[in-house]
């Protein structure tokens, strides 16, 4: 049996993303010695260039089966979103549902509406609320509308976020705002919604300034149609980038801390350390993975997916509609090209995993049984994405090594 050596899972000390020595490589039978010379020879592969990172570890044993420069620092792209999901499930209680309502203001027929940070909310759960909100008004009165968004403190982009990410690849983070609406105005699109189906009620609802209403002001109505649950497994399967901001805020707001960047950082850090997670060399700027300032190793990514694996906390990132199954659903849906080609077609639906996709990264980090029969959690990260292939040529190549580790050989 041959065994790996540690030179391709250690990095030099004077390397500028070193970080400290990984556990030894330990493959303890011959399907795991394969594994690591097929993995070898497949980094080569031109798509993939030079910077990439990969770690598979034994779900059962903990061991690092292989690994190549596995304790580098890299830009981990959306395989922060997995980060973000063991954090969430951890901090919050699964099941707690996410409350949008509104509240009686000061002056007859003001009505307070109140964000609550749904991640999930739709237009249709707005209409809802305006109409349980409408038996308690007075008809033939004017409405005056106010909003109180002080769940979540106004902030700009997180550091490290380029001036187009925003909103392209994620909107503000507000405390009331629509699934899907990627644009700068999503806070006062939500209320216009809300307003709006108010007056096809036969109301003239006037919109005011906002406020924070008082701890005793009377409920008119509430909505809770979706669960912390819901908004992690809707994250994960299409890596949906404000929810995950959504999700990265209402951490902090369970351990405490403000709802901002800055507490929303010192949240996760110390969320991942409370899971047994070594934190020290990473660097978490936000929870959608969208920073150039995120920084994550392989290594790390794998040991989190292991504990989602064996932690019954974490049991629902993996229902049918949680992580993307290799060539079947999410974004490694078959559609966007992945699982289709040679090296990787004979994995489809055996690979339930997390994509990440940077215009010069990409990632893959998740689960699948082995050809031992035993499961491997493993993180594959590229950084410096050749220019001269098409991201999804480098995407197919991740799934090849994927489906290496899946034991397509």
């Amino acid at each position: 049996m041959t065994i790996v050596t540690l030179a391709s899972v250690l990095v030099p000390a004077s390397s500028a993303h070193a970080a400290p020595a990984a556990r030894p490589v330990e493959p303890v039978n011959d399907a795991e010695s394969r594994l690591s010379q097929l993995l070898d020879k497949r980094l080569a592969d031109r798509a993939l260039g030079r910077d990439v990172s990969v770690a598979v570890i034994d779900v059962a044993t903990d061991r690092l089966v292989t690994g190549h420069r596995a304790s580098v620092s890299m830009l981990p792209a959306s395989n922060m979103k997995v980060i973000t999901a063991v954090n969430t499930l951890s901090a919050l209680d699964p099941e707690q549902r996410f409350v949008t309502r509104t509240l009686a203001g000061d002056r007859p027929n003001e009505v307070i509406l109140q964000g609550g940070g749904d991640p999930l909310l739709t237009t249709a759960n707005l209409k809802t609320l305006a109409r349980r909100t409408s038996v308690e008004l007075q008809r033939g009165r004017r409405v005056i509308l106010r909003l109180d968004d002080h769940l979540i403190p106004r902030t700009g982009r997180a550091p490290g976020w380029p001036r187009d990410y925003q909103p392209s690849a994620a909107a503000p983070v507000r405390a009331l705002a629509l699934i899907g609406d990627y644009s700068m105005r999503n806070q006062a699109n939500a209320v216009e919604a809300f307003r709006r189906a108010l007056a096809d009620r036969g109301f003239t609802v006037v919109v005011r300034t906002g406020t924070t209403a008082p701890a005793n002001a009377r409920v008119l109505a509430q909505v809770d149609p979706h669960t912390v649950r819901q908004a992690v497994n809707v994250m994960l399967l299409w890596s949906e980038n404000n929810v995950a901001e959504l999700l990265f805020r209402h951490v902090a707001i369970a351990t405490g801390e403000p709802a901002n960047w800055p507490g929303a950082r010192r949240a996760a850090m110390r969320q991942l350390t409370a899971l047994g997670i070594d934190a020290g060399i990473l660097k978490l700027m936000d929870g959608s993975g969208l920073s150039r300032a995120d920084r994550m190793t392989a290594l790390t990514l794998a040991q989190v997916i292991r504990l989602s694996r064996t932690d019954p906390r974490f049991a629902s990132m993996y229902a049918p509609k949680g992580m993307p199954t290799s060539g079947i659903s999410g974004t490694l849906d078959d559609r966007y090209g992945r699982y289709r080609s040679g090296p990787s077609r004979c994995a489809r639906g055996d690979i339930r995993a997390k994509t990440g996709t940077l215009f010069d990264s990409i990632g893959l980090t998740g689960i699948t049984t082995a050809a031992d029969g035993q499961e491997k959690a493993f993180s594959i990260l590229v950084n410096e994405r050749p220019q001269r292939v098409s991201p999804l040529t480098t995407r197919q190549a991740v799934d090849g090594l994927a489906a290496t580790i899946h034991g397509c050989w």
